[in-house]
């Protein structure tokens, strides 16, 4: 006779392993060949779009790159017509561009980050303002596209930019304020970052934009999540995880997508998957507290 314990084995490894399966098949073509790309041709513009048109079939992928192209082309005359080409003079000159010339700006709206909008590269494109997740990315997409290593950097609920060069001193950009540098120092005191957290890998280190893309991906798992697609969240989730294993912010919101799981388990008085899903929860908060998880307004119920 199989006891209750076995049985709760057995479903539970069904129940993931139907899950793992599913993942992939969830992912649609055109994201898929994204998180497969090479890094070297991942384009951050066109991922970026292309994550957006999964929420959103209407956007025009070929029509904004071609805004971003345009953006592109301004920026590397207001680098010319500088004259210098270092490291802190390109900062300098793209600062001046994105914020003074073309007047994009950060959203200070109190629903800022319930503004669908506000997570896309698409929004910050329609309205030239944004959040510290858009306005970023946005920065990233023009400066990749000019040459330039610039690349995301992650602190508790918030993503800031760095230009990976020994030329300069200080490299972190802050997207949200005019472009500006920022050390380290001044987001683990402001956001109160752990130790653990920034040993582990989990805040303030370079990420690739491969990296990047595993955002991008956690981005429409939360809005598939507030749609009520919890499975297909979940599933992305995962993926995220699997692409950056270090992301505590994503093992969080994976805590809370699995306790709504199983809640809802439990609700149809299936007691052993909620069982399964509630120790799943249990494994995913462990691993964001190793790597010194900063706690934040949850990802999958703060809406962007």
């Amino acid at each position: 006779m199989i006891t209750r314990m076995a049985r709760a084995v057995l479903l539970s490894v069904g129940v993931f392993h139907t899950a793992s399966l599913l993942a992939d098949a969830l992912i649609p073509p055109l994201i898929q060949r994204q998180l497969d790309l090479p890094e070297r041709k991942i384009d951050v513009g066109i991922a970026a779009l292309t994550f957006a048109k999964e929420v959103d079939p209407d956007v025009d992928i070929a029509g904004y790159s071609r805004r971003i192209d345009q953006l592109v082309d301004g920026a590397r005359s207001v680098i010319q017509r500088q004259g210098r080409y270092d490291p802190d003079s390109v900062v300098r000159a793209l600062s001046t561009f994105f914020y003074q010339v073309e007047g994009f700006h950060y959203d200070f709206s109190p629903d800022a980050y319930n503004k669908p909008e506000n997570r896309y590269l698409t929004g910050v494109l329609d309205t030239k303002q944004g959040t510290c997740f858009n306005l970023p990315m946005l920065y990233m997409a023009v400066a990749q596209r000019l040459g330039y290593p610039v690349y995301p950097v992650t602190a508790p609920d918030h993503v800031f930019l760095r230009f990976v060069s020994p030329d300069l001193q200080e490299s972190n950009i802050e997207a949200t304020a005019g472009g500006g540098y920022s050390p380290d120092e001044d987001y683990i005191e402001r956001l109160h970052i752990s130790a653990r957290g920034v040993r582990s890998g989990a805040y303030l280190k370079t990420l690739s934009y491969r990296q990047f893309l595993a955002l991008l991906l956690e981005t429409n798992a939360i809005a598939f999540g507030q749609r009520g697609q919890l499975d297909k969240a979940i599933h992305y989730l995962e993926k995220v995880v699997q692409i950056y294993p270090k992301s505590a912010p994503t093992y969080n919101s994976l805590r809370i997508a699995y306790i709504m799981k199983s809640k809802q388990a439990r609700a149809m008085s299936n007691d052993i998957v909620a069982d399964a899903y509630r120790e799943k929860a249990e494994q995913a908060f462990k691993r964001a507290e190793e790597l010194g998880y900063t706690k934040a307004q949850p990802l999958l119920s703060r809406g962007g």
